[in-house]
């Protein structure tokens, strides 16, 4: 089976010239590979069934067999690349950090190795990546 970089890779070239970018890959030990894409303005299933076509043509399943999964990285999934924060400006989301503490607020800013958030309180918070155990965005009525 192809490594994941070998995937990144194709999967990389796949989303040339498109607003889509790679959130994730994984691989499991039994061949089941999943691709999580996104895109500012969301991505919707015929983008994901497309994508999943062009990658299945690029993998050899005579060679090897596997499970290929393309979704969206939907509402709540975790941040885990640029993509996401920078669609993300604008929204509600809830940050754990590393020191244990939680914040919910508003993106205000993204800038590479930190973030602006101002909380319901109307309080700005900068906080650095590095401090952040995990960032999703969430709907609020």
């Amino acid at each position: 089976m192809k490594s994941t970089e070998e995937l990144k890779t194709i999967v990389e070239s796949l989303l040339e010239n498109s607003e889509l970018f790679l959130v994730d890959i994984s691989v499991s030990k039994d061949n089941k590979i999943e691709i999580l894409i996104d895109s500012p303005q969301g991505v919707n299933i015929t983008t994901c069934i497309d994508i999943s076509r062009k990658l299945d043509k690029k993998l050899n399943r005579d060679e090897e067999d596997f499970e290929l999964t393309v979704a969206s990285a939907g509402i709540g999934y975790p941040f885990k690349v640029e993509g996401q924060y920078k669609k993300n400006i604008g929204n509600t989301v809830e940050i754990k950090l590393k020191d244990k503490t939680n914040l919910k607020g508003t993106l205000k800013n993204f800038n590479g190795d930190h973030i602006i958030v101002e909380t319901e309180q109307g309080k700005t918070n900068t906080i650095q990546l590095a401090d952040i155990k995990e960032i999703k965005d969430i709907i609020t009525f």
